[in-house]
């Protein structure tokens, strides 16, 4: 086997073992939305996914995104697996000592003040799930790693169909069956990951102690960024407008977020792939390549996105959560243009460059907060999705800049250029009423896949090649 068949397969291998973790999970949760909508009342949902959304940002913030630091570091050649964790599991016992301030911190706040004690221990448990997942995928263990994700997704449905079907808990309900799931997938990435050689043996280094910790803790301000720049237009939505606007908008994000969770899905494989490669004479030439098949993959799926929309919220949703579609244009391509940003980024992991996450998600935060408070007054809802949609771009132009001192990917390729445009008008499309859109979006899905014909035809004659081999 030559070196392009043995970079193909082991990328492959990684995007095919991902994708069985993420869109298995992601199947899961997108099934679950019918369930929150009817079983929970558009201001009910809106603070449910305001209380996650906290949560979310709060673990990695508590256990000072040693998470991150674990898994990268993890990946060295010469990394020693138990001097590692053992620095990660000793700051995750220290978070959940000083977590608790969370408690009385949300109980200032009326609208999760109810919820208080839900927030902390969804924090402790979910920092606690990432932690241990992280570890599994700094040893490679990505079988296990997408197990997990499984488990956890697959807890949050059967637990939220006990709780919220056949008990009819509401809202607290919702919270205990995404504690309960963090807990359950933390004991199995436990017992997988072999952690009880860490606990039977710890071992501690200074040097490496620092390293870790410097490394991580700058990504705290960037994950609190990043969260700013994803979640701040829920917030000002909640408060500008109301729950119920947010429990709406809430909806718009399931669809969208499709597209990075397909490309993401290759993202997470290519970041193994980018640090094998880093000190290959070919990396620009193969790294390009790659760059183009995603570029085509995210721009397909974000046209066939747009084509099935409205059709599909039809009879996805109840009827007052309908109006999300409006929102959803916005953000497809704004995720489109993520995708690619993600890409760019796995530059900073492969050069432990945490300062490069940082300042690009500093960028986009910024735009997104200033864009949100301008625009939700005059546009609504529609003005936070713009937001989020102007805020990706910029971060993907930053990082298109700030990233060729590591690598130098060819954006502007005249296809590519094409077929952001194409993207675009198909968003346009949308709005129009009747027969003429579908036709429209339809039309522009065949001229992404048109444009793009190149790429598929290697593809499929390397599928066909290798099954005439295997005969």
């Amino acid at each position: 086997m030559n070196q392009k068949e043995q970079r193909a397969k082991y990328l492959m291998k990684n995007t095919a073992i991902f994708a069985i973790g993420s869109i298995a999970t992601k199947l899961i949760s997108f099934f679950l939305v019918p369930l929150y909508t009817n079983a929970l009342t558009t201001e009910q949902y809106g603070t449910a996914d305001l209380v996650t959304t906290i949560c979310t940002v709060l673990a990695p913030i508590i256990i000072l995104n040693i998470s991150e630091g674990v898994m990268r570091f993890a990946l060295d050649k010469d990394a020693d697996y138990i001097k590692i964790m053992s620095i990660g599991i000793s700051v995750f016992f220290i978070a959940i000592f000083v977590g608790l301030l969370i408690i009385p911190v949300a109980a200032v706040f009326p609208s999760v003040s109810e919820y208080a004690t839900y927030i902390y221990f969804y924090t402790i448990m979910l920092a606690g799930s990432q932690l241990f997942l992280c570890y599994l995928r700094g040893k490679e263990l990505l079988t296990r790693y997408a197990v997990g994700n499984i488990i956890q997704t697959f807890s949050i449905a059967i637990l939220n169909i006990i709780f919220l079907l056949y008990q009819g808990q509401g809202l607290k309900g919702y919270f205990k069956a995404y504690i309960y799931a963090s807990l359950i997938t933390m004991i199995y990435a436990m017992i997988v990951g072999n952690v009880k050689e860490v606990f039977c043996n710890p071992r501690f280094e200074k040097k490496l102690t620092i390293e870790m910790i410097e490394y991580s803790i700058v990504l705290i301000p960037n994950t609190f960024m990043w969260w700013i720049m994803n979640s701040s237009d829920r917030l000002m939505v909640t408060a500008m407008i109301g729950a119920s606007a947010n429990g709406i908008y809430a909806v718009s994000y399931k669809v969208p977020s499709l597209v990075s969770t397909f490309t993401g899905i290759f993202n997470q494989a290519w970041g193994y792939s980018a640090i094998h490669e880093n000190e290959s004479e070919d990396r620009d030439q193969y790294s390009n390549s790659v760059y183009k098949g995603l570029v085509a993959a995210s721009v397909i799926v974000g046209a066939g996105l747009l084509f099935i929309m409205k059709p599909f919220l039809r009879f996805y949703v109840e009827t007052s959560y309908y109006g999300a579609w409006k929102y959803t244009p916005y953000l497809i391509i704004g995720n489109v243009f993520m995708t690619m940003g993600t890409f760019l980024a796995s530059s900073y992991t492969v050069n432990k460059d945490s300062k490069g996450f940082l300042f690009s998600a500093i960028t986009g935060a910024l735009i997104n907060i200033i864009l949100n408070y301008f625009l939700i007054p005059i546009m609504g809802v529609s003005g936070a999705a713009c937001s989020t949609f102007f805020s990706y771009i910029v971060v993907f132009i930053y990082r298109v800049i700030d990233t060729r001192k590591y690598i130098k990917i060819n954006v502007l390729n005249k296809k590519h250029m094409i077929a952001y445009v194409i993207l675009i008008l198909s968003a346009f499309f949308m709005f129009i009423d009747g027969i003429l859109s579908e036709v429209l979006l339809f039309i522009g899905v065949i001229a992404e896949i048109i444009i793009f014909n190149d790429v598929w035809s290697v593809i499929l004659k390397r599928i066909v090649h290798g099954r005439k081999l295997k005969r």
